[in-house]
């Protein structure tokens, strides 16, 4: 019997060296036909890029392909588990850039995805698969600049599609939503808002009387399509337009919530009622009615006086720029921009008088990032009228904007990603281009690279963590037993001697945009962390609380981590790595092999690795998956 268990491991290795060999001109082409060539980059002539990268950095003239590198909006995520942030931008279409190691290479093509153009973009795993999927809303040019409720009807049986990702670049599409229920969508974001342990949906609505709606996922029919209930609508009631969206847990009970800037009237903060706090206890509400509600005047974060006709909000984007737990409002207006504290009694201040970050520019988006790696978060202001505004944040509460880019584009949100993988936030620019004016033409879509770590040494260090949920599990009463699998809504507190620093996983923010599923931390000058907390978007069903794990260190610093909801210590160990060497190749292969003739122990961790398609068994699918994710890199 052992000989035949040898056998069968030997046929396992012999099938994947061949599918190998079969393969090798597929891998050949992508590396040759890459976007490494400089020659395929845009014209560059014009100016001088250099802090810039060079795929994206292209003048706009006469002889460069700026139709391409137009964008409304823009996500990068590691949709192929590959350790490097990819990157999917829309606009009249749509575009798939693979990133190995810092280098894009344009696939849209290559893994026939859905190249159907957009006007904002937000990732998350909806089937909880281990990958994420790519929602997006239809490029729809509306035939009013009026407020009337009217928009381009050739548009009227345009899908609203979600891509589904199955994993090895296999992008499904899908239609998620009858296009007659909400023809004009301008903003949607991904959240757990019943903390059962899938992603729900919110939708912002431009022009119509419904103009916010909840759509609670019910599952998936038997032609892959997500079932959405609509579970909650807020209208409007004059004649005001919602903008944008922007999602954080704002008053800290363990649900998101969601603020909407809007434009000619008062901006929304709606408040998830999920969770509800009861003196010092947080209450569960199955079913809460209604699951929001609107209290922005309450708070003082409506933004009604910025003009005669109410606000001009555009974007907004939460950071916690004071290191204080409570997540802070950076809000994009077509006048001043405002930087909104959150107070302990989740009040909120108007900061523009002491801290000045107006940008006063026409700004329609914008975005939190500690781009020097100091421990304090920053601020870049996406701009449509003159260069962006670049706020550095600093110690001592002062701030800096002396090195803003001195790049034009009508820039219409900022995404703060490390794509080269340096520990360092890079920044991606979806812009459109902008011709004439007296500085005549501008640039369109930019990826800007952080040389901080070459040209300035700080002593600064940093961190990196991917968060990702268990299989989901619904136990009584609606309480979730797991996380969804991205971790939305989770936030995080690493803990240093002299301070504490919070992020939280958001999808959906800006104008149209998202941050990365991946967190960043700088650190300033502490190389090891006392502790990691992180409050999961799931129940500890045991004590009616959110569940809350501290992660006990010294951990140090200058790595990624991933921490597993199941794994009670954050790991190095990227997928794929099954052995544990730090390289993914053909030992993984064989090591996955014998774990599965079990003739080999795995540890939990290794097993997180092994087990490629995230269903939580480590089969023959895993070892298909593992052999292609190696040819294909």
């Amino acid at each position: 019997m052992n000989i035949s268990f040898k056998n069968i491991r030997l046929f396992f290795l012999i099938s994947a060296f061949f599918i190998a060999i079969i393969f090798a001109y597929e891998v050949y082409f992508l590396v040759t036909n890459s976007n490494r060539d400089a020659s395929n980059f845009p014209n560059q002539d014009s100016e001088p890029q250099e802090n810039t990268s060079g795929l994206f950095s292209g003048y706009v003239g006469a002889d460069s392909d700026y139709q391409k590198m137009k964008a409304k909006c823009g996500i990068m995520v590691d949709f192929d588990r590959d350790n490097d942030l990819d990157l999917f931008y829309g606009y009249i279409k749509s575009y798939y850039f693979e990133n190995e190691n810092g280098y894009f290479s344009e696939m849209t093509d290559f893994y026939d995805i859905d190249d159907s153009g957009s006007t904002g973009l937000v990732a998350g795993d909806m089937d909880n698969n281990g990958f994420p999927d790519i929602l997006k809303w239809r490029y729809t040019p509306s035939t009013s600049t009026s407020l009337e409720d009217t928009y381009d009807t050739q548009f009227d049986n345009a899908p609203h599609l979600i891509l589904m990702n199955k994993g090895n670049h296999e992008f499904i599409k899908k239609e998620y939503l009858p296009s007659h229920l909400i023809p004009f969508i301008h903003s949607q974001g991904f959240l757990d808002a019943d903390l059962d342990g899938d992603l729900d949906i919110v939708i912002i609505e431009d022009k119509f009387f419904n103009q916010f709606h909840l759509f609670i996922n019910e599952g998936f029919d038997g032609l892959g399509r997500p079932i959405l209930s609509n579970a909650f609508v807020q209208s409007r009631l004059d004649t005001s337009s919602s903008r944008a969206l922007s999602i954080v847990d704002y008053d800290n009970d363990g649900d998101q919530d969601v603020y909407i800037p809007r434009k000619f009237g008062i901006n929304w903060l709606l408040e998830n009622q999920t969770l509800q706090r009861v003196g010092n206890e947080i209450i569960y509400n199955e079913n809460p009615s209604p699951y929001f509600i609107e209290v922005a005047i309450e708070k003082g974060i409506d933004d009604f006086s910025a003009s005669e006709s109410g606000s001009t909000g555009y974007g907004a984007a939460w950071g916690d720029f004071d290191n204080d737990n409570n997540f802070d409002l950076y809000l994009s207006n077509w006048g001043d921009n405002i930087l909104f504290k959150n107070n302990p009694d989740q009040a909120f201040t108007d900061m523009t008088p002491s801290i000045d970050l107006s940008s006063d520019s026409l700004s329609n988006g914008s975005g939190w990032g500690d781009f020097n790696n100091d421990g304090y978060l920053d601020v870049w202001a996406a701009n449509i009228k003159k260069q962006d505004d670049v706020y550095l944040n600093s110690p001592d509460g002062n701030w800096s904007s002396e090195y803003s880019p001195f790049f034009q584009s009508a820039t219409q949100d900022i995404v703060p990603a490390d794509y080269d993988n340096d520990g360092w936030l890079d920044v991606f620019a979806p812009g459109l281009q902008m011709i004439g004016g007296p500085n005549g033409p501008k640039y369109t879509s930019l990826l800007y690279k952080n040389i901080s770590p070459d040209s300035l040494f700080t002593g600064n260090h940093w961190l990196k963590l991917d968060l990702e949920g268990a299989m989901v599990g619904i136990l009584n009463d609606g309480w979730s037993n797991f996380s969804n699998r991205s971790a939305i809504g989770a936030r995080v507190i690493v803990h240093l001697p002299d301070k504490n620093i919070s992020r939280e996983i958001i999808a959906g923010k800006g104008h149209g945009s998202m941050d990365p599923l991946q967190l960043h931390f700088g650190l300033g000058q502490w190389s090891f962390i006392d502790s990691i907390t992180v409050t999961w978007p799931s129940k500890d069903i045991s004590y009616n609380r959110p569940k809350k794990i501290v992660y006990q260190g010294p951990i140090e610093s200058d790595y990624r981590y991933t921490i597993y909801e199941k794994i009670l210590t954050p790991f190095q160990t990227p997928k794929a790595d099954s052995n544990q060497d730090g390289i993914v190749n053909i030992l993984d292969v064989t090591a996955t092999i014998n774990y599965f003739f079990d003739d080999l122990f795995f540890n939990e961790i290794q097993i997180w690795a092994a087990d490629m398609n995230s269903d939580e068994s480590i089969n023959v699918i895993d070892i298909v998956f593992l052999v292609n994710f190696i040819l294909s890199h």
